[in-house]
């Protein structure tokens, strides 16, 4: 295996220039770019996230943790298992940070999900949502902690609806609200299943100018499942119902092997702009799939 440390240092020189350009707080440093190292290196200020997606001996993440102290002024380490198996990974103790990313403030949690509350791969496809959002009505589905919605009530949107089933995710999405002053009577949040409002904005006779999908893989609700891969076409048919003639869908999943039904789909044009969309320091091509959907 290359020397750890000339292989992280390698890849921090080519993201130093985007990082300190767009003075991101929180950005990767590592993206699996060696099958030899199986590790994603997330940097949260002067914390790191280490994502293990096969087996590193112990040795090695030692080696990892002590090149990125020489390159970063890192204190604190979280590991998180990606693998199917059981693997014994150090523990660390709470925390919760904001980090500002383009201005915006976003409350992360480093050690008690899977996820930290930020998508980092979708970094330019928000700063792109602010910019089409002014005057706008925006629903942002699926919308974990309220990311998007950020990102459009600041750049400007007339209202922004925020829908996600979870109480925590709903509760994270008002936080992320209140750190950027964005006011709860311009911006709502919904505890529901995007099915499910999806019919109740269709019987309320709602619109929308931006509608953004950005669903999980698989999930499941009081005996109700949810794949992307077979229930996409639904999906979206049922948000080009509610979208305004001039309007667009933001469609996008990180379905490893995913593929657009376009044959299942109403009356629409559709544009894959995944390259536009997957924030630079992020190496892997298919990171995430990413559609622009408007109605014909």
């Amino acid at each position: 295996m290359k020397n750890v440390h000339h292989l992280l240092e390698q890849e921090f020189s080519k993201r130093k220039k985007y990082v300190a350009n767009a003075k991101l707080e929180a950005f990767r440093l590592y993206d699996r770019a060696s099958l030899e190292l199986p590790l994603a290196i997330d940097i949260y200020k002067d914390n790191a996230v280490v994502h293990v997606f096969g087996y590193v001996a112990g040795t090695v993440l030692r080696e990892v943790e002590k090149s990125i102290e020489r390159l970063l002024p890192v204190k604190n380490f979280f590991y998180k298992n990606r693998t199917k198996s059981d693997l014994h990974l150090p523990q660390s103790e709470h925390k919760d940070l904001v980090i500002e990313e383009y201005g915006h403030k976003f409350s992360c949690n480093l050690s008690d999900y899977l996820d930290t509350g930020l998508f980092l791969d979708h970094r330019e496809t928000r700063k792109w949502i602010a910019e089409e959002s002014k005057g706008k009505t925006v629903l942002n589905t699926f919308a974990y902690t309220g990311s998007f919605s950020v990102y459009a009530g600041a750049g400007g949107a007339l209202k922004t609806y925020s829908v996600d089933l979870s109480k925590t995710y709903c509760d994270w999405i008002k936080e992320n609200l209140e750190l950027n002053k964005l006011s709860a009577d311009r911006n709502w949040v919904y505890k529901m299943d995007t099915r499910e409002f999806f019919k109740y904005a269709k019987k309320k006779k709602l619109t929308f100018d931006i509608i953004i999908i950005d669903p999980p893989s698989f999930s499941r609700n009081k005996g109700n499942s949810f794949s992307v891969q077979k229930d996409h076409p639904e999906l979206i048919n049922d948000a080009l119902e509610l979208l305004n003639p001039k309007g667009f869908i933001l469609f996008s999943n990180n379905k490893q092997d995913f593929k657009l039904h376009k044959e299942k789909l109403s009356l629409c044009r559709v544009e894959n702009i995944q390259r536009q969309t997957i924030s630079p320091d992020f190496t892997l091509p298919n990171t995430h799939y990413c559609f622009l959907i408007r109605p014909l």
